[in-house]
């Protein structure tokens, strides 16, 4: 009995011992919390001071930065049936409209198995020349897994390489063709047919381009079934087949000859940048004209291939780039200021996950060569950077020049163009930076057509460009610098017109004259269309709105900074350019660059709404094309003066939003600061709640099996021998079990954690507390204790001799199997 008070003795004070780092380690962990909750909202109201700073910082930036504003149209315009000539093909089924090309006072319209011949004057439908699939085509590719829709002819290349003779390209149901016919005044006779492959596309959607030049055909599109082979090509020379290095996924936009070359306008997938990540660029490519291709492997290659990126971007110290070429216009030839160029527009867009915007950059055929004539890129390793080659490494004769015969060139020439089609310099926009830049989550810039050099009254002379969108919009706008400086850009959106009835993107755009008088000292011009190709129906409409009834007065005229429109002093009117005198400026009055005339008497200029027939304040471009308006032949005049600015008054400063930020931001903090504290004081606990783990509602200490025995009236049987990797450990509560407890907190773990009165402490012999439980020592000779299903021993409490009660709530000892 002596040795079992003393075992007890012992295990008492091994239990307060242990008891006594239980509340040690608890009040250092609830200090540890304390410590990391405060770090963690010191770092919270840090970092949220931090985001007011950074927002403050990117405003007052941005305040100043050259990012270019969207520019309000001097006119919004919805057309009516009466101003728009619309042709819409087979309205059984949609025709899918692409191709135009002008043939004398003709268009030839490529559409699905059809070509269309239109007259320029009217759009009314001449002659149609139709081509369908052949039975046996269509069945093949429906087996090959397509879908009716693309199992059709749809025409991609049309030329006309001599009067009265026709080469026209189809898919034809995934297997291309090319035929060419004589034209008759009633109908079209094939003349031959050949296979279409790399010269058409398989697939209606891939985007491809060709050329004729010097009788001889130059495409770009892809030449296999799957479009992973994409190719520029002229019989018999092509490109590298399957090799990032030359095309790596091209988008093939426009084309066009110029000299001994032929230039291509494309997007693709940056090769140089694929170690940093996926990026699209537009490239510029050209071959010779004169290119024969090499000598042995290369004698079906060419030796001329070269490509440069497209630099279209807003420039500053981070420029932002517009890297996807969507169109490209004709090559147009003019005065910039003291220089004459020749120009090539783009339209670019930001890529369709990224912040949306589109921008129409130009670029000088001439800076192209220059890039051309420059250093090489190379990579001289997998993990290497793309760097410029020494230009000692170059071989002579240069690689990608003119040369008479290229099959007599030197093999180190061959094999460095081969590997060398990069050039290391961008190609510089010709105003060194967008002429028009549009950030829209409505819509995108798809087409652009540039009516070239137009003279204006006192012999200057700008191009009109016209843009098309995704949404059925075309945009009209000018450079109002272009005629006095090379390096100025000063946008001007004269109309935003709404031609569609129903929102489709925009295919194409041309514009068309059915004739130009020869008449240089008086300048007049046929007015001239532009064509508009969408899926369903190609729409003309006129190039100006110069006779709109709506402009009564010089001021209004002169500030629309139409290069079209003048302001006639004798007839009092707003006239266009093919008027007679056009260039004599006693005549009229126009000033493109300022939008002012000093002979226009002043006045402030409102907006004018036909619908409603009186005066308005100011409206945005987004409320004017969401409005409904009643009448569908409606011209909305809009910001023609720079005097508007005291009619806006609902604009907000960017320091009145740096302030009401600032403001929102301290009164956010102050709230929840205060709301957190108050709750945090109403929302306390009461005593029997305040658990180390309220939502476990035990804790656990641990202890390690070599402790002290059991009495031997109370031993349990030795577990088996664990292996070496598996460690016991037993838990246990050091606090006293109530005698007896409460009949409805019986059964309650909480209930165990809970003090009991001192007088209930050594009731008699048969009480026993927890601090004089301890785990048995383990022999061969004892039974096995009681297990429940999780694989741990049952917990008891003496009642009495021998009686046990042999729930798991009594006590909270547990032992439990660590394996290591």
């Amino acid at each position: 009995m002596l040795n079992s008070h003393n075992t007890n003795h012992n295990n008492n004070s091994a239990s307060n011992s242990n008891y006594n780092k239980g509340h040690k380690m608890h009040l250092k962990s609830a200090t540890a919390k304390a410590t990391i909750m405060k770090h963690k909202l010191s770092k919270f109201y840090g970092y949220g001071w931090m985001q007011v700073f950074l927002l403050l910082t990117v405003l007052v930036i941005g305040n100043q930065s050259a990012w270019q504003e969207n520019i309000r149209p001097k006119l919004y315009v919805e057309l009516g049936p009466e101003d728009v000539l619309k042709f819409v093909g087979n309205e059984s089924v949609v025709d899918h409209f692409k191709l135009v090309t002008k043939d004398g006072n003709s268009l030839l319209i490529g559409a699905r198995n059809t070509v269309f011949n239109l007259s320029i004057h009217d759009l009314v439908e001449q002659q149609r020349l139709v081509w369908t699939s052949p039975e046996d085509d269509t069945k093949m590719c429906l087996v090959k897994g397509k879908d009716e829709e693309a199992c059709q002819n749809y025409i991609r290349i049309m030329v006309v390489p001599s009067p009265g003779r026709l080469f026209v390209c189809g898919t034809n149901s995934f297997r291309p063709m090319c035929n060419t016919y004589i034209i008759s005044d009633s109908n079209y006779t094939l003349e031959a047919t050949k296979n279409g492959q790399a010269v058409c596309p398989y697939d209606p959607r891939h985007n491809s381009t060709s050329v004729l030049a010097d009788n001889e055909l130059y495409s770009g599109t892809v030449a296999d079934f799957s479009g992973s082979d994409p190719i520029i090509y002229r019989e018999p020379l092509q490109t590298e087949q399957y090799d990032s290095l030359s095309l790596n996924a091209p988008n093939f936009v426009s084309s066009f000859t110029q000299g001994d070359f032929v230039y291509f306008f494309f997007r693709e997938t940056a090769v140089e940048f694929i170690n940093c990540g996926k990026a699209i660029y537009s490239r510029v490519a050209r071959v010779c004209k004169w290119d024969k291709g090499g000598p042995h492997r290369f004698r079906n290659r060419w030796t001329s291939f070269l490509k440069s990126r497209l630099n279209c971007s807003i420039p500053g110290d981070y420029p932002f780039y517009f890297n996807e070429i969507q169109s490209a216009s004709n090559l147009v030839e003019g005065q910039y200021g003291s220089m004459s160029s020749k120009l090539i527009y783009g339209v670019f867009n930001t890529p369709s996950n990224s912040i949306p915007g589109s921008a129409v950059c130009a670029f000088a055929l001439q800076d192209i060569a220059d890039t051309f004539e420059g250093q090489f890129k190379e990579q001289t390793g997998i993990n290497s950077n793309w760097l410029p080659v020494n230009n000692a490494k170059v071989p002579d004769p240069r690689p990608g020049s003119c040369h008479n015969d290229s099959r007599a060139l030197p093999d180190p020439t061959l094999n460095f163009i081969k590997t060398h089609s990069l050039m290391d310099e961008n190609v510089p926009a010709f105003f060194s930076q967008p002429i028009l830049v549009r950030t829209s989550t409505i819509y995108r810039f798809t087409q652009i057509a540039v009516d070239a050099q137009i003279k204006t009254p006192g012999g200057k002379t700008y191009d009109v460009i016209f843009v098309g969108t995704d949404h059925g919009k075309i945009i009209k706008s000018v450079n109002a610098e272009s005629a006095d400086s090379a390096d100025k850009v000063t946008s001007v959106v004269i109309e935003e017109i709404d031609v569609l009835t129903k929102s489709e993107p925009i295919r194409n755009l041309e514009i068309v004259r059915t004739m130009q008088y020869d008449q240089p000292k008086d300048g007049s011009y046929d007015d001239g269309k532009l064509i508009i190709v969408t899926d369903s129906q190609v729409v003309a409409i006129q190039l100006h709105r110069c006779h709109n009834d709506k402009i009564t007065s010089c001021s209004e005229c002169v500030a629309l900074q139409d290069p079209y429109c003048a302001w006639d002093k004798i007839a009092g009117k707003c006239r266009s350019h093919g008027a007679p005198r056009w260039l004599e400026e006693n005549y009229f009055y126009q000033n493109v660059a300022t939008g002012q005339h000093a002979a226009c008497p002043s006045g402030k200029i409102n907006s004018k709404d036909a619908n409603a027939g009186e005066q308005k304040g100011f409206r945005n471009d987004m409320d004017l094309l969401d409005s409904r308006r009643q009448s569908k032949d409606q011209e909305i005049i809009d910001n023609i003066d720079k005097n508007f600015e005291d009619i806006i008054n609902a604009q907000y400063t960017v320091e009145t939003l740096v302030m009401a930020v600032l403001a929102g931001s301290i009164f956010s903090l102050l709230v929840g600061f205060f709301t957190g504290y108050f709750c945090g004081r109403r929302c306390h606990k009461d005593e029997d709640d305040n658990l180390p783990y309220p939502d476990t509602e035990y804790e656990y200490f641990e202890q390690r099996q070599n402790v002290n025995s059991f009495p031997s009236s109370c031993r349990i049987q030795q577990e088996p021998k664990l292996l070496p990797q598996v460690e016991e450990v037993t838990y246990a509560e050091p606090v006293l079990l109530p005698q007896p407890p409460p009949p409805n907190k019986m059964h309650s773990p909480k209930n165990t954690l809970r003090k009991p009165p001192m007088h209930q402490m050594h009731q008699g012999p048969n009480s026993e507390t927890l601090f004089q439980f301890q785990p048995d020592g383990y022999n061969t000779q004892q039974s096995y204790r009681g297990r429940d299903n999780f694989g741990t021993l049952r917990s008891h409490q003496v009642m009495g001799d021998n009686y046990r009660r042999g729930d798991g709530f009594s006590t909270t000892r547990s032992v439990k199997k660590v394996y290591l």
